[in-house]
């Protein structure tokens, strides 16, 4: 009698158990991690929520910039001046 070889479906079984597994591994861990990310992007919005009020008395992004940079430049020459 004449042992039937295996077929190539039979010796992939172990691999697909384990890749099926790790697949598992991987969904479970990237559904853990979306959920903590949902859960920080919950607890972030609800410390800066702002009303509709808040954000249009807001100044353009560019003013604020153009601030910004303008204070630097005399905070700069000041420093300059108390090197000396």
């Amino acid at each position: 009698m004449a042992n039937p070889s295996p077929t190539p479906a039979a010796s992939d079984r172990p691999e697909r158990s384990r890749n099926a597994k790790a697949q598992a591994r991987h969904r479970a861990k990237r559904k853990a991690y979306i959920e903590q990310l949902e859960q920080t992007v919950t607890k972030l919005q609800s410390v800066l929520a702002l009303s509709p009020d808040q954000v249009v008395a807001l100044p353009p992004p560019s003013l604020r910039i153009r601030q910004l940079e303008q204070d630097n430049a005399k905070l700069v020459r000041e420093n300059d001046e108390l090197r000396r």
